[in-house]
């Protein structure tokens, strides 16, 4: 496991689409992107109640995927995202 810090957070907008991303630094300096494409999780727990987890956005910044940074963007095209 790679211990990394959460450095940003972007909610990124293109055409009708919109995908949460945070870009993570390990302490090496390496970036990772990584997407979200669910921001509302329910689940079971073991006595069979169920819960919601929803992910906090409240410090997320709203972009167009064009005014992200370039190494940001040739990520997620290379996942084929976007």
């Amino acid at each position: 496991m790679i211990r990394t810090e959460i450095e940003k957070v972007y909610i990124v907008k293109k055409g009708g689409k919109e995908l949460l991303v945070e870009i993570h630094r390990d302490p090496s300096g390496r970036l990772f992107v990584v997407p979200i494409y669910s921001r509302r999780h329910v689940y079971k727990t073991k006595s069979g109640e169920e819960k919601e987890w929803v992910y906090d956005t409240s410090r997320a910044e709203e972009v167009e995927y064009m005014s992200l940074p370039p190494d940001i963007r040739r990520a997620l095209s290379k996942l084929q995202i976007f």
